[in-house]
């Protein structure tokens, strides 16, 4: 099993190592975000995010704020969380799939993915199997990229359910959903996470944990790393 190494010691695990501290952001924009965030202002928030929309740091941070606001999002202000994480040409034919498929319909997925996040525990055993059976079959059902379109916008929304739902995502092995959750990992990944990525069974989850470590500053051994979700099994 694959795992991250620090520096020079030998551990029985996938170690990535950390070279270089994230400096914490204090763009007086940014605390502006926040407050809109705090009185709840969805309306200003709105307004950053199209007036920012070529300042990327500013634009996340306000969508973040919108998400977490329990925001009921156009399609195309979907989109725009989407494309935090999507590739271009993915983020292409999402737009043509928003023009047939209802804001009410993305709802109805964010909420099924919300339950079936809710049946996970952390260490990514379902704490009740015939509700997940249920939650499970109904997503892998629905529309692919619907779905993970919806799983974005969730992460977004559910700061406390991240981590489930990138293992909802893992076990739902949705096709071509790979390179957006190859950049949920560069936006929000840790080493736990990145070590599920290339435990799971998918060579390109694997590879974009691998590309995460060597941005990131650690090193990648065999060892006893985290496996908590298999690529497409329930």
């Amino acid at each position: 099993m694959t795992c991250f190494r620090s520096g020079h010691i030998s551990v029985a695990a996938i170690v990535i190592v950390l070279v270089a501290s994230v400096s914490g952001c204090t763009s007086t924009s940014i605390k502006q975000v926040r407050e809109y965030e705090r009185t709840g202002n969805i309306a200003k928030l709105s307004e950053v995010t199209r007036s920012h929309s070529e300042d990327p740091e500013i634009r996340r941070a306000s969508l973040e704020s919108l998400a977490r606001l329990n925001w009921k999002p156009t399609n195309d202000e979907r989109l725009q969380v989407y494309s935090l994480f999507a590739p271009q040409s993915r983020c292409a034919s999402a737009t043509s799939l928003m023009s047939i498929t209802s804001p009410g319909q993305f709802s109805e997925m964010d909420a099924a993915v919300v339950r079936a996040a809710g049946l996970l525990n952390v260490d990514g055993s379902w704490n009740n199997d015939a509700a997940a059976r249920t939650m499970y079959g109904h997503l892998k059902k629905l529309n692919n990229h619907a779905v993970t379109i919806s799983l974005c916008q969730q992460i977004v929304a559910h700061p406390e359910l991240q981590t489930k739902i990138l293992l909802l995502a893992i076990k739902l092995g949705l096709p071509a959903s790979e390179r957006d959750l190859v950049g949920v990992l560069f936006v929000y990944g840790d080493k736990m996470m990145a070590e599920d990525y290339l435990n799971c069974g998918s060579w390109e989850l694997a590879d974009g944990a691998r590309t995460w470590a060597r941005a990131n500053g650690y090193e990648i051994a065999t060892g006893y790393g985290s496996h908590r979700s298999g690529w497409g099994a329930f």
